[in-house]
């Protein structure tokens, strides 16, 4: 951990806190191992049984599980549903549980997709007493892990999965990243269209910002505009990244 530069770009932004991780070389998967350690480092001191911690999703999220250790017997609520991916390793559900497993407290699993066909199609999924007894735990969260999706092919598995015609209107309104479903432009500022986000099932962005504390979790230069819109949005606390987006973040 760089602890210069992590304190200057938490004070260079206005965040609670950052853990800057020296990159060091090694391909963006070494990279993701890096940011997921020290994620796990940092839910392995802090967290208290009283707590009850949102997962959201992410491969360097997916990474961190790894690492972890025995946690306190807090709660653990996953925030978004299932994403669509091919690696039956690496979805929502399987991170969640994964991270209960070092709890053994309760959990909260959402077993929907992240995004259905229809806004109506979403309601009706929500008022399932499954799936509600899941989302009404979003009020209840003191502490979220969330990841930051670049809105660029390969970068975000939610531009991947809308349609193409609403990507290019996302894309004209200047989407630049999504965090939980949340597409943000590059200020930081909600991109809403009518399909957007009734469509998806996972945490608003009201009760995001009503959680205490909130960490992102992202790294590497590609991903440094999307980053930099999450830290502008208000909705993340702190911030875990690597130095390399760290210091294109200081010259923002």
């Amino acid at each position: 951990v760089d602890l210069d530069l992590s304190t200057e770009l938490a004070t260079h932004h206005g965040l609670r806190g950052a853990i800057v991780v020296r990159r060091g070389g090694g391909d963006a998967e070494f990279t993701r191992g890096q940011l997921g350690h020290a994620c796990a480092e940092l839910l392995t001191q802090t967290l208290d049984a009283t707590d009850v911690v949102g997962i959201s999703w992410g491969r360097t999220l997916h990474a961190m599980v790894e690492y972890l250790g025995r946690l306190p017997a807090c709660t653990i609520v996953q925030i978004v549903g299932n994403v669509p991916t091919l690696e039956l390793n690496l979805n929502s559900t399987e991170l969640v549980r994964r991270v209960a497993e070092r709890t053994n407290g309760p959990v909260f699993p959402l077993h929907v997709p992240l995004l259905v066909d229809t806004p109506e199609m979403a309601d009706a999924l929500r008022r399932d007493p499954h799936v509600s007894r899941t989302t009404a735990m979003f009020d209840r969260l003191t502490r979220a892990f969330v990841g930051i999706g670049g809105w660029t092919a390969g970068e975000s598995t939610v531009r991947a999965a809308l349609p193409e015609a609403l990507v290019a209107e996302l894309d004209a309104a200047g989407a630049t990243a999504d965090v939980c479903s949340i597409v943000l432009d590059g200020n930081g500022a909600q991109i809403r269209r009518p399909d957007v986000p009734a469509r998806f099932i996972a945490i608003r962005a009201d009760q995001l910002r009503a959680v205490p504390d909130v960490v992102g979790v992202a790294g590497g230069a590609a991903k440094a505009p999307a980053i930099l819109a999450a830290v502008r949005s208000g909705l993340i606390h702190r911030l875990i990244t690597d130095d390399e987006a760290a210091r294109l973040l200081l010259a923002a």
